[in-house]
């Protein structure tokens, strides 16, 4: 929910997506869209589409998917669980982290990452038989991502202070609410967003770094997990609850892995969240930290303020 702000009252400030992030429980309904506010939302049904949760592309996750799919909409009217412990702070109890507690864990982290200055990630949700992959790579001033979910498609480059985003029609109608007739028109279309543009802001924070790292981290009650191994590292985990800021009927935790010694980056993500009969499992992985991004404009864009909303 590597999620991920989110309209208005219904989500966490993520973007933060891991981009835009698209619930998974019923097929795509026809979408509506509010240049002015920068929101895009499914009307009339329990799923909808939120910019800036492009975990979660214009996500996600990225996103994010960082707030878990089923939490993208949120609106059951019943007040979100909160898990309370009265347990002291855990500590880590290995490598560089040791004697650390599970905030200082995430403040460590989130400097490693940020000297790093890049990585590529792969995010999964899966709810049911449905499931949506969100994969990238981000930097703190450039990102791409691509988002698949059934037969949808679509993806974000970010380079030159420029979103360029293209998707088939059903990729388009879901994420960016499109109606049926111009989401067939531009398909597989690149169409540029730029800083004049509504939706600029929540897609930028979502394929950046720093927005990607913001959908990950555990809120609530932290503690750390025992020692593991993750992708040939000793890791310690620090769990929580999802993140971003709490869900109506949404219930569940998060655990974010990082490594143990230096450079103490992330290295995966689980989650699971459940709302009444909903229950989605999340899953991330990071690699290649510090590896430069070599990304370059797409040709023969469209801007996205030429693009109708009938």
């Amino acid at each position: 929910r590597a999620t991920i702000g989110v309209t208005p009252g219904k989500g966490p400030e993520t973007a933060r997506r891991i981009g835009l992030e698209t619930h998974t429980h019923q097929p795509a309904q026809p979408c509506h869209r509010d240049r002015h506010r920068g929101e895009i939302g499914q009307e009339g049904s329990a799923s909808c589409t939120t910019v800036a949760r492009m975990r979660k592309i214009v996500t996600g996750v990225l996103g994010a998917l960082m707030a878990l799919t089923a939490a993208s909409c949120g609106s059951s009217g019943t007040t979100a669980k909160k898990t309370t412990t009265t347990k002291a702070p855990s500590t880590a109890r290995v490598g560089t982290l040791k004697g650390k507690t599970a905030a200082e864990i995430l403040k460590a982290a989130t400097a490693a990452a940020t000297k790093a200055g890049s990585a590529h990630y792969v995010l999964s949700a899966v709810e049911g038989t449905s499931s949506q992959t969100i994969s990238g790579d981000s930097s703190m001033t450039d990102g791409q991502q691509t988002v698949e979910q059934g037969a949808q498609h679509i993806q974000v480059v970010y380079v030159g202070g420029v979103a360029y985003v293209q998707g088939n029609a059903s990729g388009l109608t879901s994420a960016m609410g499109f109606p049926a007739t111009v989401a067939t028109n531009y398909a597989n279309k690149w169409i540029a967003v730029h800083s004049t543009d509504s939706l600029f802001k929540s897609i930028v924070s979502a394929v950046t770094l720093t927005g990607t790292l913001a959908q990950l981290n555990p809120t609530g009650a932290l503690t750390v997990t025992a020692p593991t191994t993750v992708a040939g590292r000793q890791a310690v985990g620090v769990k929580g609850g999802l993140p971003g800021n709490p869900q109506q009927g949404v219930t569940g935790s998060t655990t974010l892995f990082i490594a143990a010694t230096d450079p103490t980056v992330p290295l995966e993500f689980s989650g699971t969240a459940t709302q009444g009969t909903q229950h989605v499992a999340d899953k991330g992985t990071f690699t290649d930290w510090g590896k430069p991004l070599k990304l370059t404009a797409p040709t023969g864009s469209v801007p996205f303020s030429s693009v109708p909303t009938k």
